[in-house]
């Protein structure tokens, strides 16, 4: 079941006994999240409830930041000329503002892929600057790209750095342009704008998804305190839930009637940290402005691990609400369908790669045992020399002959199968982003992105409305954790 009539709103539909899940419509639970022992689940509303439509919203972002700079940063009215390409960045890479470089770093933070401005750098390159240390990505000067909202910021600070390695703009250095381009980004989201032109075409900036309703409306039915948590104001808030819930049901007319407690201007992940007094909502009974954690917690008779927390952002919604309040989160990844359509119409690749990398493994194994037995032969004949027979010694110099000739054979065979492993590679990664390849892998290592996941998020998924296929007291299972050894069949 891959698409959602709204005529089905009113009776919806059950899966056969022999029906599978569509991967598209699961949750991945990292951590066993037993949903009964949930009393309030929360949810943030940019690109959690609300999907806005990609990449149409970021080359809205990508035009007004570039206007901001052109206006009242004097920059040259060349950036206005800068077309946005939606493929060029992914989230997950970090942004290093004192080298005008973008990276993308595995699990231990070191330096995978890299580029300067819109130039690719090869490993080489990237390994002569950052070698093979770990970085600190909250040291001055960079930046996590770890929402949806960013990936304009990082194509728009590459086109930059361009324009300024080619002497059409102008700039002290790479560090004002990483402090100009957030000026304009934050500016743009915030001076009304933007905001006011998504509202005003919010048919075509905010797709409806009918299964959002009928999994909030399930939630409640089954005794599930519901929250809404975000640093929107109000007007906009009202504006896109409006359009996303509004005659949705007839039990429940208004998007406010879905949530016992809703909280605007919530200054995540200050809200985690801080404790200011909440403000009512004028005429808006259970809205709020501001608050803090424990004060919510208060309000819905749910503490720590009873409360599940939605979000999209890793810092500001999951790792924060997970590590100061111990809520358990679900991680919204938008990315998360395209990413399984493609692991899917590459499913052959990945089986051969895997074939490859097993078969390329086995023939070094046998190479360095059969250099190991060379070697042996070598000192054998050196040591007993003087004492062998003539006919011992020809025997032992034919038999490193043969061993050396076998050896470099299997070599080369290494080779082989290691150029036809990395065309393989790169063919399969290009398909997920010709310069960064998959969000949550490189190669066979796992991105810092996938790591900060495993690290904070109970589960993830690619949309609010997957919570309609699960049962709100049901216990969604993670993979049994195993050691290598235990992996064994």
């Amino acid at each position: 079941m891959t698409a959602w009539d709204p005529a089905l709103l009113a009776a919806p539909p059950l899966l056969d006994a022999d029906d599978r899940l569509p991967p598209e419509h699961k949750l991945f639970a990292l951590r066993t999240l037993p949903l009964g022992e949930i009393r309030a689940i929360g949810f943030d509303m940019d690109h959690t409830l609300a999907r806005y439509r990609s990449p149409e919203i970021d080359e809205l972002a990508f035009k007004k930041a570039a206007r901001l700079l052109v206006r009242d940063r004097g920059y040259s009215p060349w950036l206005l000329e800068v077309d946005y390409d939606p493929a060029f960045a992914v989230r997950g890479l970090v942004l290093d503002g004192l080298r005008g470089n973008l990276l993308k770093l595995n699990r231990e933070r070191q330096v995978v892929r890299a580029s300067h401005g819109g130039r690719p750098l090869s490993r080489l390159e990237a390994e002569a600057i950052y070698s093979r240390r770990r970085l600190s990505t909250a040291a001055k000067g960079f930046r996590s790209i770890d929402t949806l909202f960013e990936i304009p910021e990082s194509h728009l600070y590459a086109q930059m750095v361009d324009g300024f390695d080619r002497g059409r703009l102008k700039a002290e250095n790479y560090l004002q342009l990483f402090r100009d381009v957030r000026w304009a980004v934050d500016t743009a989201h915030r001076n009304g704008e933007m905001k006011a032109e998504i509202l005003e075409h919010r048919h075509f900036f905010i797709p409806q998804d009918p299964q959002l309703a009928l999994a909030l409306d399930r939630l409640k039915r089954e005794g599930k305190k519901l929250f809404l948590l975000t640093n929107s104001e109000w007007s906009f808030t009202a504006g896109v839930l409006g359009h996303l819930l509004n005659g949705q049901d007839e039990a429940r007319p208004l998007w406010t009637d879905y949530f016992d407690l809703v909280v605007v201007s919530s200054r995540k992940p200050a809200f985690f940290l801080e404790t200011p007094p909440p403000v009512p909502v004028e005429g808006q009974p259970r809205c709020f402005m501001g608050g803090h954690a424990a004060w919510l917690e208060s309000v819905l008779g749910a503490e720590g691990e009873q409360v599940l927390y939605v979000g999209d952002h890793i810092y500001g919604d999951v790792l924060r609400s997970k590590k100061n309040a111990s809520w358990r989160t679900l991680l919204l990844v938008p990315e998360l369908e395209r990413e399984l359509k493609l692991l899917e119409s590459r499913s052959q690749d990945m089986r051969e790669l895997l074939h490859l990398e097993t078969v390329r493994r086995r023939t070094l194994r046998r190479a360095s045992v059969l250099m190991d037995q060379w070697k042996r032969n070598r000192v054998r004949r050196h040591l007993l020399g003087p004492r062998l027979s003539a006919e011992a010694t020809i025997a032992l110099d034919h038999e490193a002959a043969h061993l050396a000739s076998s050896a470099e054979a299997l070599q080369r065979r290494v080779e082989l199968q290691t150029l036809e492993l990395d065309a393989l590679t790169q063919a399969v990664e290009a398909a997920f982003n010709p310069l960064w390849g998959p969000i949550f892998r490189d190669r066979d290592e796992q991105t810092r992105f996938a790591d900060q996941i495993q690290q904070f998020a109970c589960a993830y998924t690619g949309k609010v409305g997957n919570l309609y296929m699960y049962d709100p007291h049901a216990t969604v299972y993670a993979p049994v954790p195993t050691l290598p050894h235990e992996r064994m069949t």
